[in-house]
């Protein structure tokens, strides 16, 4: 009897002690029951939205979400539940925009969103993250009820420069709402250092065509005059910058305008009509963005013929060896950059450019293009053109099983999907995705 005694009082102590304290509770329940149990308990949802192959992710859940301090407020304040964005969590992953891993979201009972992050990070981060969505929904001032108040406030400056801090701050686009903070604000004069330092700050979010432009244009002078080095650096690469945002801002829009103007602004950068592919891959992008599918598919097809006959194979390798020779000879440096970089080479620069091209776009000939016989055709020329490239790519053999799957040809495309497997290593990323789909091939088949 003592000596049971005695167990108990041990395990009590283990307990209060810690020792078999546990991370992050994760219920094993969908979003709809997670609403619901959230409603119950009067607590926020938290959603680690996930994928098979992000390393990232696997970090977090092994040395974060297992602490016992996380655990501790994390289970004490929230409803915790993880979502696989490319399975289970498909269409939860697509409402509430999550297109990079791990994404770290906090809802209200009605689904509202809350808080959000994106990216890994560290204990600390992590029990700070929690902490703030707290008070971001005590405040009342969820990102969900900022949104929904941002159109009807564009000419309240003081709202606007706290909207745009916060969206920064969850790591959403402020795009628009820097325009139109830029449009109204009466605090700094556009000429003064405050208005350099807040637009070299904002850098990433500065587009061509708008006032962050005008101002920076109308002012780069005196800007000049009072910068230091390191910000004149910054100011000659802003120009730049603004372009290549552009281009991304276009995408998110899905806007052919801008990306019109980004190609006329880009034209005009130093030697950007000179490089290689780039303005037809661009003027590619803008017909898609447009919807002309028609115009798409005979520009697409006139840019990957003339890969192909641009020259001969033998003469392609004869340049990249001498690239790769030259990279050798007179840049490379042992490192982990280094080494990857010298693989690229050693592989073929201008060989991977050609797959490339031919991989982002013939699966848009497949998905808006309407194909004849001869058009397919033509597509397994290029694809015959491109898989002697680099043998080992495994590429061509994915889209080679893209375009049979088109045609209703299962059995051939399963094996050219098991061909691309085999060129990959499990630690890829592009693996786990290819091995779902050969198993949705598979299911097809039976």
């Amino acid at each position: 009897m003592k000596n049971l005694t005695r167990v108990l009082i041990l395990l009590l102590a283990m307990v209060n002690g810690g020792l078999f304290a546990q991370g992050i509770e994760f219920n094993h329940i969908s979003l709809e029951e997670a609403l619901k149990k959230a409603k119950q308990e009067d607590k926020l949802i938290f959603i680690d939205f996930y994928t098979q192959w992000c390393g990232p992710c696997k970090m977090l859940a092994k040395n974060v979400f297992t602490h016992q301090k996380v655990g501790q407020l994390y289970n004490m304040q929230f409803i915790n539940i993880k979502l696989d964005a490319e399975h289970e969590g498909l269409e939860a992953a697509r409402k509430y925009k999550v297109n990079a891993y791990p994404t770290l979201i906090f809802l209200n009972s009605q689904g509202d969103l809350v808080y959000k992050n994106v990216g890994s990070g560290d204990i600390a981060s992590v029990l700070k993250l929690g902490k703030d969505a707290i008070d971001a929904y005590a405040s009342g001032y969820s990102i969900n009820d900022l949104k929904q108040e941002y159109p009807n406030r564009l000419n309240d400056e003081r709202f606007l420069k706290m909207y745009i801090s916060k969206m920064i701050e969850v790591r959403e686009n402020p795009t628009d709402a820097i325009e139109a903070w830029l449009k109204i604000q009466t605090e700094i004069k556009e000429s003064d250092v405050d208005m350099m330092e807040f637009l070299l700050n904002h850098s990433k979010y500065l587009c061509v065509g708008g006032k962050a432009e005008e101002i920076l244009y109308s002012n780069f002078d005196e800007y000049w005059d009072i910068a230091t080095r390191a910000e004149e650096k910054q100011l000659t690469k802003l120009k730049t910058q603004i372009v290549y945002n552009t281009y991304y801002e276009a995408f998110r829009k899905s806007s052919p305008q801008l990306m019109r103007l980004y190609i006329n602004k880009w034209k005009e950068l130093p030697g950007g009509e000179d490089k290689p592919g780039s303005l037809m891959r661009y003027e590619l992008s803008y017909l898609l963005l447009d919807k002309d599918y028609e115009t798409y598919k005979k520009q697409a097809t006139t840019y990957l013929d003339s890969i192909a006959s641009a020259k001969s194979l033998a003469k392609l390798r004869e340049d990249d060896l001498a690239l790769y020779e030259e990279y050798k000879a007179t840049k490379y440096k042992p490192s982990y950059y280094g080494n990857s970089t010298l693989e690229k080479y050693k592989k073929g620069v201008e060989a991977n450019r050609q797959i490339s091209a031919y991989y982002t776009t013939i699966p848009y000939l497949l998905k808006y293009c309407s194909l004849k016989k001869s058009d397919y055709k033509r597509i397994y020329g290029w694809l015959n053109y491109a898989s002697e490239l680099i043998p080992s790519d495994f590429r061509m053999d994915d889209l080679r099983s893209s375009v049979l799957r088109k045609q209703g040809k299962v059995k051939a495309a399963i094996q050219s999907k098991e061909m691309a497997l085999s060129k990959l290593n499990e630690r890829q990323k592009e693996y786990i995705k290819l091995k779902e789909q050969l198993e949705k091939l598979k299911n097809e088949q039976n």
